[in-house]
């Protein structure tokens, strides 16, 4: 599964997985995008800031 946030948003979302998940240590890792268009970057700040 892959999830999409910004860097600042990413320690909500790692808590929230390690809280959620039923195993004891689920893979949960970061891999930055290093490029994209400009459009789909913006909606992806666009979308986790109106969360």
């Amino acid at each position: 599964m892959l999830l999409y946030t910004t860097d600042d948003r990413y320690p909500q979302l790692e808590a929230y997985l390690l809280d959620a998940h039923p195993w004891d240590n689920p893979q949960v890792t970061a891999v930055p995008v290093v490029r994209g268009s400009a459009a789909y970057l913006q909606w992806i700040t666009r979308t986790v800031e109106g969360v």
